[in-house]
């Protein structure tokens, strides 16, 4: 069992982050015109899509790297430097597109964006590492300069200057703050002269994680197809309107995902031991812990909205409902992850894709529809908990029938 100190660590340093995250948030949408926000939101759907030129491998890392622990005769080492050295040569290829995106800001602020972008993919694979490790403590004291220091620095250069070209400096200097921090836990090692062994840890990566990574691509299409399908048929004012409510929303999903990443990382841990005994005891409760997190965090957010709406941001009037449908979107979201860690760990990669398909279709088809008639951009959070409901039926009757077969045998 992961220590309760641990516990109370990790939704600290949630909690403190989200407030100032959320101060930051707030800010930059008070200061900010509609129209400058619809671009930051444009540029940050755009920057949210490139790490699917990973292909795969940090998923392939997340569900082996348990695995060669928990096998004595595995290298771990092997396996997470191969990974690292190609993660980044991947993540440099996808810096070049940067560049070649319209995303009407200056070059140098595209530069700015790309360094950003290459720093932080080593803090990224040192977390997953340190968590695959159990070493919790160490993990803690990481993500608090990445998640607590980042956006401090970002608040008080924003707050200085009030412009986007601050917002990407600013979250530069704080990566690189970070970055010398993941070196001094986790070094990075360049290829050694063994290339056969490096090919073959990349195909057993692969192997693996290929699957893994469509099942994520579809997870991050489905997230912003409703703010892509806004963006082309749509003002860049209903885009800030949908992007400001939806980010919101979106942050009861992102402290949801804080809670339970160390469950998610022991659930993993007893898969690859084939103790299913405690993955089906560690699932439930855990879920049950989350629908009460759940439950606090969203009553909050929705009392909050329209004061902060009225006394803060001063803009986004009479987007109380629109709020409210968004935050039981996230909430379906985050009920379903429990579900899927275990179906990804357990190697059922083609009945999770096909069901993510058939929940994409339908998301598709609907804001198809809803942008042809040009209806109101509710309908776009209308069509994702249509969808996300299918799927939470769909992923936890599959649990409970796949769990129920292993404990048989």
């Amino acid at each position: 069992m992961i220590a309760k100190k641990i516990i109370f660590q990790n939704l600290s340093i949630t909690v403190i982050s989200k407030i100032f995250a959320f101060i930051l948030f707030l800010f930059i949408a008070k200061v900010l015109s509609t129209t400058a926000y619809g671009s930051f939101v444009y540029i940050t759907m755009m920057l949210s899509l490139l790490p699917l030129l990973q292909f795969g491998s940090m998923h392939g890392a997340v569900i082996l790297l348990p695995r060669y622990i928990a096998d004595k005769t595995k290298d771990i080492s092997i396996l997470f430097d191969s990974f690292n050295n190609l993660s980044h040569l991947l993540q440099l290829l996808s810096v070049l597109l940067l560049f070649l995106l319209d995303l009407n800001i200056s070059v140098w602020i595209v530069g700015v964006i790309a360094l950003n972008f290459m720093f932080s993919k080593h803090i990224e694979n040192t977390q997953l590492y340190l968590s695959a490790s159990l070493r919790f403590y160490e993990l803690n004291i990481l993500k608090s300069a990445n998640q607590v220091l980042k956006p401090m620095i970002t608040l008080l250069l924003f707050y200085q200057y009030r412009d986007i070209e601050s917002i990407f400096v600013a979250q530069l200097i704080g990566t690189l703050m970070t970055f010398s921090l993941s070196l001094y836990y986790v070094g990075f090692k360049l290829p050694g002269q063994d290339h056969k062994s490096l090919i073959n840890t990349i195909k057993v990566l692969y192997k693996i994680g290929f699957f893994v990574y469509l099942v994520w691509v579809i997870d991050i299409l489905f997230r912003t197809a409703d703010r892509w399908f806004i963006s082309q048929f749509y003002s860049l004012d209903d885009l800030a309107v949908y992007g400001f409510t939806s980010s919101l929303a979106m942050n009861i999903w992102l402290v949801s995902m804080s809670f339970f990443a160390p469950y998610a990382q022991l659930l993993y841990k007893n898969i690859a031991e084939k103790n299913f005994f405690e993955v089906k005891r560690l699932v439930e409760s855990t879920n049950r812990h989350l629908y009460i997190l759940l439950s606090i965090i969203s009553s909050i957010a929705l009392l909050a909205y329209p004061y902060v709406i009225e006394l803060i941001v001063h803009k986004y009037f009479n987007t109380d409902f629109l709020f409210f449908v968004l935050v039981l979107s996230s909430i379906l979201l985050a009920l379903n992850n429990m579900y899927i860690y275990y179906m990804i760990s357990s190697g059922l990669h083609f009945i999770l894709l096909r069901y993510q398909v058939f929940i994409l279709l339908i998301n598709l088809i609907l804001n198809s529809i809803f942008s042809f008639y040009q209806m109101n951009i509710v309908y776009f959070a209308y069509s994702t908990i249509v969808s996300l409901g299918i799927y939470y039926i769909l992923v936890r009757r599959y649990f409970y029938h796949d769990i129920e077969k292993r404990l048989c045998v």
